[in-house]
Formats: C-alpha cells, sequence, structure tokens
C-alpha cells in the first residue's frame, strides 16, 4: 500500500526492517554510494524536467529546496556537481 507522503530512505528503512533484515548498514551504505553517484551527474536539463509544468510559485519553491539540498550534498556529502550554480 503506497503512503500519500513517502520520505524515501526512511520508507526504505522501514522496508528493510519488515523484510527482516536484522542490519541496515550495508543496504544504506549501497543506497547512499548510488544516490551520491547520481547526484554527482544531474544536468540542467534533468532539474528542468523535475521542475517543469508546474506553476511559476512551486518552480520556485522547488528550485530553492534543490538548492538547498544541493549546497548540503556538496558541505556534509562532498559531491561536486556544477548544475547547482544554476538552479
Amino acid at each position: 500500500m503506497k503512503k500519500s507522503k513517502v520520505y524515501f530512505l526512511t520508507a526504505y528503512i522501514e522496508y528493510l526492517f519488515d523484510e527482516g533484515i536484522k542490519s541496515e548498514e550495508y543496504y544504506l551504505g549501497d543506497a547512499s554510494r548510488f544516490l551520491r553517484f547520481l547526484l554527482s551527474r544531474v544536468e540542467d536539463g534533468d532539474i528542468a524536467a523535475f521542475v517543469g509544468g508546474s506553476s511559476p510559485g512551486y518552480q520556485r519553491r522547488l528550485r530553492k529546496t534543490l538548492r538547498k539540498f544541493f549546497i548540503f550534498a556538496q558541505r556534509e556529502l562532498d559531491i561536486t556537481n556544477e548544475v547547482l550554480e544554476r538552479i
């Protein structure tokens, strides 16, 4: 059953525990490395596709949220991506 709002990593941890996984360390580590891999490769077109089709106000909010997310990724996760400067 899908929840109306699912926070990805929280839902993933819950899923792992529901599946009987005793230690999520490897699973979260691998998923984190994959997310870092993806974030380092985001391009302008990816951002435009995600934000596009929304109302102008919602687009502004999404861009602000993405800017904050990429700042976090740069500072805390050492992920570099030039798209940050263009969001």
